[in-house]
């Protein structure tokens, strides 16, 4: 199919890629946010102490990283839509095995399973969401995100709803793996179709310029992919370290469980908000204008935060880095999509398995920072890291509208 057809037959066609595409994006979200508020649950069914419990989730992490490599090489060879599809699909047995498991093996290979599937499908959807931007020639990719953050939030209302009125954990798991199944196979039919984007001259490369993977890899790193993983493990910090040492935080203030469960839903809330606007604000502004004002805006406000010292300051800082960081990710995965030598794919796989593995290391400074010096030292990585943001930002550049408005 070319861009030669009905300007009226290609716009049905990409809002019908775009509509599937956002449905995956919240299947996604749903599915894996379902069951954190019944973890403790899950814990005890399971018979584990806490630090089981940090095993199972660490092997579930250690799937992420382990498949996530080959994410590119299948996106290249199946194309977006086909593997974001198969790993929506292959990822849900491993929600039923949590929620049946009774053991910490099986929980360890419930979360193996749901995680190493996530990977994959995390860099279908994002190749296929800037293979819709490109099409669109303006920026859209900040709002499929924008509905994983809102499905997140309806995932946990789901999975603690299920909890309140009685509904056990294996019935919550296999309703939702059902609907979740559906609705999978609802959005691969709906995007069945190719969308002609050869217009676009901001079309992600979707034919890899070198035959090795490694030595894509490594192209990719000496063209700009060493700057941009930088970018995306601090990106991780500051939306990380706030969410996970947040409630940690505000116990040591000794803030009740509403207090605790307010901050949590703010920075969520400002997240998605952020996300939905983001789109407009990049193209008007330009991303790397837009990453610099909004990390400045994070360090200074959660800076003062912790030096005031309450939950109500802290619980405002969140606000402003949930709006901060809402367009730092899918930054980062367009920039991905266009480092030299190597396929979108392949730089959306490497840069999302980067990010994972920023989800495993900065929890691990803060814990050693908080161990040796105190817990505000450590959540003050979140202004190290919103410092180094601004630094750095120039490597994701503006937008493709705002550098068109420029020529």
């Amino acid at each position: 199919m070319t861009a030669s057809i009905p300007e009226a037959k290609r716009l049905a066609l990409l809002r019908r890629a775009r509509i599937a595409t956002i449905a995956f994006f919240a299947i996604n979200g749903v599915v894996g946010f379902s069951i954190l508020p019944r973890l403790a649950e899950i814990q005890q069914r399971a018979g584990l102490d806490d630090a089981g419990l940090g095993i199972a989730l660490a092997v579930g992490t250690a799937g992420g990283l382990v498949v996530g490599p080959i994410a590119g090489v299948l996106v290249h060879r199946w194309g977006a839509v086909v593997t974001t599809g198969v790993m929506g699909l292959l990822g849900l047995p491993g929600l039923v095995i949590i929620g049946f498991a009774t053991s910490g093996i099986a929980l360890a290979l419930g979360f193996f399973v749901l995680l190493a599937a996530d990977a994959v499908m995390d860099a279908g959807m994002n190749t296929r969401a800037l293979q819709i931007q490109a099409a669109y020639r303006r920026t859209i990719v900040n709002s499929f995100h924008g509905w994983w953050s809102l499905a997140t939030i309806i995932g946990s209302g789901l999975g603690a709803g299920s909890a309140v009125i009685g509904i056990s954990l294996p019935v919550l798991t296999i309703v939702i793996v059902v609907l979740a199944a559906i609705a999978t196979a609802i959005a691969w039919r709906l995007d069945s179709v190719d969308i002609p984007i050869e217009s676009s001259p901001d079309q992600p490369r979707l034919q890899p310029r070198l035959r090795h993977r490694r030595t894509a890899t490594m192209t990719m790193l000496r063209g700009g992919g060493l700057a941009l993983i930088a970018f995306i493990m601090l990106a991780v910090t500051v939306e990380d370290v706030p969410v996970r040492w947040g409630s940690v935080y505000l116990e040591e203030l000794t803030a009740s469980a509403t207090v605790i469960a307010i901050a949590y839903l703010v920075m969520t809330s400002t997240m998605t908000i952020g996300r939905f606007l983001g789109d407009r604000i990049v193209d008007r502004y330009g991303q790397s204008v837009v990453v610099r004002a909004s990390m400045v805006l994070v360090a200074v406000a959660m800076a003062l935060a912790l030096v005031q010292g309450s939950a109500a300051a802290f619980i405002i800082a969140s606000g402003v880095s949930g709006l901060g960081v809402a367009t730092l990710f899918p930054a980062a995965m367009q920039a991905a999509s266009q480092l030299p030598g190597v396929s979108a794919a392949m730089g959306i796989a490497v840069i999302s398995w980067f990010s994972r593995l920023g989800f495993v290391l900065s929890p691990l400074v803060v814990g050693l920072v908080a161990q040796g010096v105190g817990l505000r030292a450590g959540l003050a990585a979140t202004v190290a890291a919103a410092a180094g943001l601004v630094l750095i930002a120039g490597v994701v550049g503006g937008s493709a509208h705002a550098r068109r408005r420029h020529q």
